[in-house]
């Protein structure tokens, strides 16, 4: 990572972290694969889903559908920008679970929240890159949706 925790573009030990699929019919049009750290110091793998239509993006913390939220277009450059910047903070709301992702000086963690359950996940060092590079490509695959003044 370079000075004060900033990942920057990719690395060659970020993207050996990245799993990356290509498109599976009427499931998803393109899947990363991330691997992060629980509290207890296991590891966990986080699934990033774009959906057929390229709308929207499915997050799933750890594998877990509990605490999976759908992200917009804006939703996941807000995501990416957090990603790139140290002290920066986002919520996103979806379903009845909030992801909150802050990016602090040792990392970046991404907390899911429902009801009654929460899940923390932290990506350090180079798998905070891979998080950066992973979100960055997300954003870029989904079309800038242009709305028309109504007159």
């Amino acid at each position: 990572m370079p000075p004060r925790g900033r990942p920057t573009g990719p690395t060659p030990q970020a993207e050996a972290l990245i799993v990356r699929h290509g498109p599976v019919f009427d499931h998803f049009a393109h899947r990363w694969c991330l691997k992060a750290e629980l509290p207890d110091g296991t590891q966990a793998t986080t699934i990033f889903d774009l959906d057929p239509g390229l709308s929207t993006a499915h997050l799933h913390p750890a594998a877990i559908p509990t605490y999976s939220v759908v992200l917009t277009r804006t939703d996941t450059v807000r995501l990416t920008a957090v990603c790139h910047t140290q002290g920066r903070t986002a919520t996103f709301t979806s379903t009845g679970t909030r992801l909150t992702v802050t990016h602090a000086p040792d990392g970046i963690t991404m907390t899911s929240a429902t009801r009654n359950h929460q899940l923390t996940l932290t990506y350090h060092h180079h798998t905070a890159t891979a998080l950066a590079v992973i979100t960055g490509e997300l954003a870029d695959r989904m079309p800038i949706t242009h709305h028309k003044a109504v007159s």
